[in-house]
């Protein structure tokens, strides 16, 4: 039986080791790596590394209130679901922030960083929002101030946006049907993403405001809806290259300044 055991190991290992682009996570399991979260709500007051233990939900307030620096939160797969009225997961501020695998439904705001901006510092930096899934809420994933990636989510069936960055990186997500915006941000990177028309819209596919790039994303937008829209401000330029975009509506809008690469649709 040991030896049966030591080979299981060793395959393990081996597999890990050839396979350069997958990742791997710590599991809770049952107990002794991280704090459990079961029931709502909660409130993290230290850093660390909490996960839920089940599907949760609350309509009474804000679901998960983060309030430490230095925080890894693995939903597990499991799904927070809430109130139109809440956020599900609040942040204000908080720095180095990890929110990962798992799904938010019905609320507000999904996940949302209130920080901002005093004196041209960030108050709030370097979050990741992985593998999460946000769909029928107001607003899925709204990050103010920068440093942020937004990584491989998808957003979906929201009725005002589907991802919101102030500064970041936006890379690899799925979304569709956000009846505003599908991808807003105002600095940084758009990569990698695919987005779709949401049904009787009439917003923004891809958005982005100044100092930044759009690049290799898929587009498909319908009538009355505007596919890609890279504005200028303060003379901040913002490159669009190598895009797709399709569909029936206004394909790309480029204010003055706008440096456009080879793209496809426009």
């Amino acid at each position: 039986m040991k030896k049966l055991m030591w080979i299981a190991a060793i395959m393990v290992l081996t597999l890990t080791a050839t396979s350069a682009s997958a990742e791997f996570y710590v599991i809770g399991g049952g107990g002794g790596v991280g704090t459990k979260i079961t029931s709502l709500p909660y409130t993290i007051t230290a850093p660390g590394f909490y996960y839920l233990a089940g599907n949760l939900t609350y309509t009474s307030g804000i679901g998960i209130t983060i309030e430490a620096d230095d925080v890894t939160l693995d939903l597990m797969g499991f799904c927070l679901s809430g109130s139109i009225s809440y956020k599900g997961i609040f942040m204000n501020g908080r720095k180095n922030v990890e929110i990962r695998n798992g799904s938010l439904r019905g609320w507000h705001d999904a996940i949302y960083e209130q920080g901002g901006y005093v004196n041209d510092d960030y108050t709030a930096t370097s979050h990741r929002i992985i593998n999460i899934r946000a769909e029928g809420n107001y607003q899925g994933i709204y990050l103010l101030a920068g440093g942020h990636l937004v990584k491989g989510c998808t957003a979906s069936n929201n009725t005002n946006v589907g991802i919101h960055v102030d500064s970041g990186t936006i890379s690899g997500n799925v979304v569709h049907n956000n009846y505003n915006f599908g991808i807003s941000m105002e600095r940084g990177t758009i990569i990698g993403n695919t987005v779709f028309a949401s049904p009787g819209g009439t917003g923004t596919l891809i958005y982005c405001s100044h100092n930044g790039s759009i690049i290799g994303n898929t587009v498909t937008c319908n009538t009355g809806q505007t596919g890609i829209y890279a504005s200028v401000m303060y003379n901040s330029p913002v490159v669009v290259d190598q895009n797709s975009v399709s569909g029936a509506g206004t394909r790309f809008i480029g204010g003055t300044g706008v440096v456009k690469g080879t793209n496809a649709g426009f």
